[in-house]
């Protein structure tokens, strides 16, 4: 008996070996150092232009761009605006909230394209990191430091994650906008997704290479990936258990508003865990007269500033723009324009 147990426990050692030297993503390395742009304004939006017309793959509408607050002077505003769109999305999971809000309020607007996203591509994500995907929010960050004296970040799920590790990191940052930000992801089971034969192991429970999704119609295929690589999602796991921590979330001093789906126990926000989100918003460094947070529970979805996919996009809106007036001091035009009111 003695001889089975240590020959079972030498067993077990030896598969523990086998599965912490298998293979794993490496822990990333993130630089946070903002570069001032020797740029007009004219200019920046040509070299946006220019880079986003040389990616012929670019599915349409899903382009990054400025949206100007005066289109015709084109000129820096008190406040500008970046969004940060999320994992597999694109400037649409936002809209038309990100565009209403900052024609209320005056600012320019920068709609951001994260690495790889948008784009018509049969092995998307293969090559994703969560150093070259953060690098693009990093950029979206400095050209909005361009558009306007301080920047307002907003960001759906990963991209109100990024938004939150931007803060902790550049206390210029007049304010985080969070929508369903992605601190972990609702499935227990994607703790495996980093870890040593993390990509293995989801190669064999998918059976495929893959990521795909069934889209409901043309405007979820049009702005949402249905297809992707498994690379990808290793990439984002390492940056979110890698940035999603107290430590940075104890750094985040300026006024944060989170919104997120939450009706009960069922219907809730089935995409990242609303708990995590909930012990965030407890950790942060923010005073509690300058944070907010609102649970949408008719949103009836992950997605909740979207017309495409949430049910109450429109009070999204609303509690953030109040947030914007009570909080930030900001000061909006009487009425939406009425052209904002026309979905595009």
């Amino acid at each position: 008996m003695k001889k089975f147990l240590f020959a079972f426990a030498v067993v077990l050692i030896l598969l523990l070996i086998l599965y912490l030297s298998g293979p794993k993503p490496a822990v990333p390395v993130l630089s946070y150092e903002m570069k001032t742009l020797p740029l007009t304004l004219t200019t920046l939006e040509e070299n946006i232009n220019r880079t986003e017309q040389a990616v012929k793959e670019i599915k349409k509408d899903n382009q990054a761009r400025i949206i100007w607050a005066d289109s015709l002077r084109k000129q820096k505003t008190r406040y500008s605006m970046v969004y940060l769109h999320g994992f597999g999305a694109s400037q649409a999971e936002g809209a038309p909230v990100h565009t209403q809000l900052a024609r209320q309020f005056g600012c320019n607007l920068y709609l951001a394209r994260l690495r790889d996203h948008g784009v018509n591509k049969p092995e998307v994500f293969a090559d994703l990191t969560a150093e070259n995907m953060w690098e693009t929010a990093r950029q979206a960050i400095e050209r909005g430091k361009q558009l306007g004296d301080t920047v307002i970040l907003i960001g759906t799920s990963t991209g109100a994650a990024f938004a939150l590790y931007a803060a902790a990191h550049d206390p210029s940052i007049k304010a985080v906008i969070a929508y369903s930000p992605l601190i972990d992801f609702y499935a227990e089971a994607t703790v495996l997704v980093d870890k040593p034969w993390g990509l293995e192991i989801m190669r064999q429970v998918m059976g495929s290479e893959y990521m795909e999704f069934t889209r409901n119609d043309s405007l979820q295929s049009q702005y949402w990936h249905s297809r992707y690589r498994l690379e990808g999602l290793v990439a984002l796991k390492s940056f979110i258990a890698t940035t999603m921590t107290e430590e940075t979330f104890r750094k985040v001093k300026c006024p944060v508003f989170l919104g997120y789906y939450y009706k009960n126990e069922t219907e809730q926000d089935n995409i990242v865990s609303v708990p995590a989100m909930l012990d965030m918003y407890e950790q942060l460094g923010t005073p509690a007269a300058l944070k907010r947070k609102v649970a949408f529970p008719e949103a009836g979805h992950h997605v909740i500033a979207s017309y495409i996919r949430s049910k109450d996009w429109e009070n999204v809106r609303d509690q953030t723009r109040q947030f914007m007036e009570e909080i930030l001091q900001m000061a909006p035009s009487d009425i939406i324009p009425k052209e904002m009111t026309t979905i595009k």
